[in-house]
């Protein structure tokens, strides 16, 4: 009989229970299929209630680890597995793509969709609704941005299908075609998309390590008369990964004041932690659009993000949501929202986290020596490649390996004006088809692009 050595974990026992079960699914110990314990044996072999365990097999379950049979007893869930060799012309790895792991949240989901069913206060959710989206959903979403650092009037948010059209609908609102739009100079491909489709100017601003230099914004800004508009990433930068300090968040907040600068602040990486910086529309909530979302946290096809915004905007904003989308999907925003109401979105959060950082020390030990960047809880890399390389030649080689990566290039705005560098996506968590694949990069890294053929 399986039984878990929690005796050195910390926190609560049916949350012990629940890790050591990751942890020898994780190592092999329980193999998928496996039959665990009944609740009351297992209560009996830890000396612990009934109910520690019917917590633990709960969060379990939640987490996508088991799944409960009525009638059978309790079963470990399958590990997600590739077989056979990849495709002609496919990618063995495809760490391109900027998504957090799988944690496998089928049983969860379909939890859920049966406990709506049985809810017959469903009224409305199929019907057009208020563009802005029903009260009750701006009040949860509004307490889960809370949770995470940002503090948000409900009255003041929208519902938006995501983090990109509340970009889209920010963007229609305030711009003009022929308007300069700041960013940093490494950023987000879909604002460059967005920018060719409203007929914007992108301006980039230098960076450092520390993300973006507030000096570079002022210095854009001297001379420059009538409003102008900021788009930037303070948490976790995509694809740096670097997070603004505090000093720098006040300094940037300063100078829009100064000149009369909007921000529209991009935050779809909010993290609950104890020491949680706070974002720009919160220094100064009258020149700051705030954008997130549930994707990176939840799971990416919940297409549930929320834009707050100055009451002096709302209006204009509410406008382009109904031209580009009407509304949010009801539907959708209430199985966010009850997940938020009953901790599913925190287990889920804690689960994804726990995976990253597993994945962040095989990452770690696969590229010792090399120049990367990381930030807790996020399955973004960014490795800098050194004087040798271009971002796009070290892609191209490494698919030639079977591994897809983003080079820096299709971040940058000028061409060759940053520093080489990838961003390699956390996101197989076969690990050690994870670990084959950095240690692949890592050697390519090190030998260096060598000669090119030519034609004379």
């Amino acid at each position: 009989m399986w039984i878990p050595q929690i005796a050195e974990k910390d926190g609560s026992r049916y949350g012990a229970i629940a890790d050591c079960l990751a942890e020898d699914i994780e190592n092999g110990t329980l193999k998928a299929g496996a039959r665990l314990p009944t609740m009351r044996a297992l209560a009996e072999a830890l000396g612990v209630t009934v109910g520690t365990v019917y917590r633990a097999y709960g969060l379990a379950e939640k987490r996508g680890l088991i799944s409960r049979e009525m009638g059978r007893g309790t079963f470990v869930r399958a590990m997600p597995q590739v077989t056979g060799p990849p495709a002609p012309g496919k990618a063995l790895l495809d760490l391109s793509r900027n998504q957090p792991p799988d944690i496998r949240v089928e049983e969860t989901l379909r939890r859920a969709l049966v406990d709506m069913a049985r809810d017959a206060d469903l009224a409305g959710m199929l019907d057009y609704g208020a563009s802005q989206g029903q009260a009750r959903h701006r009040a949860v979403l509004a307490r889960w941005l809370a949770s995470h650092g940002a503090k948000v009037d409900p009255a003041s948010l929208i519902v938006t299908s995501g983090a990109q059209q509340a970009l889209t609908v920010a963007l229609a609102a305030l711009v003009q075609s022929g308007d300069t739009l700041f960013v940093e100079e490494l950023t987000y491909p879909g604002i460059k998309s967005l920018a060719r489709i409203f007929g914007l100017r992108l301006e980039p601003l230098a960076m450092d390590g520390k993300g973006l230099l507030p000096d570079a914004l002022e210095s854009a800004l001297v001379g420059r008369r009538g409003g102008r508009f900021l788009y930037c990433m303070p948490n976790c930068h995509n694809p740096t990964t670097a997070t603004l300090d505090l000093d720098r968040r006040q300094e940037i907040v300063r100078i829009a004041d100064k000149y009369g600068l909007m921000l529209i602040e991009d935050d779809v990486n909010p993290r609950r932690t104890a020491d949680s910086l706070p974002p720009l529309a919160a220094l100064e909530p009258e020149r700051a659009i705030y954008i997130s979302s549930l994707s990176k946290t939840m799971a990416p096809g919940l297409r549930i993000g929320a834009l707050a915004a100055p009451s002096a905007l709302l209006d204009d904003l509410l406008a382009a949501a109904q031209t580009t989308n009407w509304m949010a999907p009801p539907l959708m925003a209430e199985l966010a929202c009850r997940w938020i109401e009953d901790d599913t979105a925190d287990v889920l959060e804690q689960e994804r986290n726990r995976v990253i950082a597993r994945l962040q020390g095989v990452a770690a030990e696969a590229l010792d020596g090399l120049d990367y960047r990381m930030a807790p809880d996020s399955p973004n890399l960014w490795l800098l490649l050194g004087a040798r390389w271009r971002g796009a030649d070290f892609s191209g080689m490494a698919e030639a390996r079977g591994i897809l990566v983003s080079s820096s290039d299709s971040f940058a705005i000028l061409a060759g004006a940053t520093d080489p560098a990838v961003r390699i996506s956390l996101t197989e968590t076969n690990q050690e088809r994870l670990k084959a694949g950095l240690e692949t990069l890592a050697d390519l890294a090190r030998e260096g692009p060598g000669p090119l053929s030519f034609r004379m």
